[in-house]
């Protein structure tokens, strides 16, 4: 297919990884001179649309120890903030399986299915980083011998481009809720309250996506018990909102478009 048909045909993904944000987009591409071509653009947007895409995929079906090759393991803050998500390359390293080794396996009964949508990703002008947020749902099954449960996220990742390859460089993860499949959002939300557990808020015993088994019972401000890697824990973000019944809605900000990365807007700087 000539670039001009590729183009035409990828437009609409384009204006709807941006919310049909396309004026903003123009605003800010004029600013920075526009170092990225339409082409570029759209290149960046497929590449990290699959990144996230074999996140979510290769997790489920392969274990998330298989997962290194997604991460900007050369960066000396790279950071998967979900329960069992480790910081640093030391603490990643840690927790996924060394070359050689053989993956740690699935674990039988265990069913944490999460899918990505209402994505919106924005590319740096200057094309060495981009920032996106998902929405992710699905079943969150420890074991065969429990309820299981619905769980609700939001994820904010910055990538990067490591070895002319797009990278997930901070992910952080902001639960929305969780609640067993036999009760209902609000009755979790009551029971949390009351103090009687239930699954109203925070990581569930089974972990968000990204969390493999045991990773803690879930605490009242959203940060799971110790886990990850040595000296790892699971750091609930500043702008965490878990449904209550009482408040209104939170979670992370949305991006906009921007020239060059500034570690103070990064989803890692918590």
């Amino acid at each position: 297919m000539k670039l001009p048909a590729l183009l035409s045909v990828t437009s609409g993904v384009v204006c709807s990884l941006t919310l049909g944000l396309a004026t903003p987009r123009l605003a800010a591409a004029e600013v920075c001179r526009q170092k990225l071509s339409a082409a570029e653009q759209v290149v960046a947007l497929n590449a990290i649309s699959n990144l996230m895409g074999r996140y979510s995929h290769l997790g489920v079906l392969r274990g998330e120890d298989t997962l290194a090759s997604l991460f900007a393991m050369k960066q000396p803050d790279v950071s998967w903030r979900t329960p069992m998500g480790p910081q640093g390359p030391e603490g990643m390293r840690g927790r996924f399986k060394q070359p050689g080794e053989a993956p740690r396996g699935l674990v039988p009964g265990q069913l944490h299915e999460h899918s990505m949508f209402s994505p919106v990703i924005e590319i740096a002008a200057d094309g060495q980083t981009a920032k996106g947020v998902w929405d992710s749902f699905g079943p969150n099954i420890g074991s065969g011998n429990e309820v299981g449960s619905w769980l609700w996220v939001k994820y904010g990742v910055d990538f990067i481009k490591e070895d002319g390859q797009w990278k997930i460089w901070h992910l952080q993860v902001y639960p929305l809720f969780v609640t067993p499949f036999n009760e209902s959002i609000t009755d979790s939300a009551r029971h949390k309250a009351a103090g009687g557990g239930g699954g109203g808020g925070g990581p569930p015993p089974g972990g968000a996506p990204g969390a493999g088994p045991g990773a803690g019972p879930a605490r009242s401000d959203g940060a799971g018990a110790a886990m990850g890697g040595p000296g790892q824990n699971w750091k609930a973000p500043k702008d965490l909102w878990i449904y209550d019944g009482k408040s209104a809605v939170q979670g992370p900000r949305v991006p906009e478009p921007y020239c060059t990365f500034d570690p103070k807007d990064s989803v890692g700087n918590i």
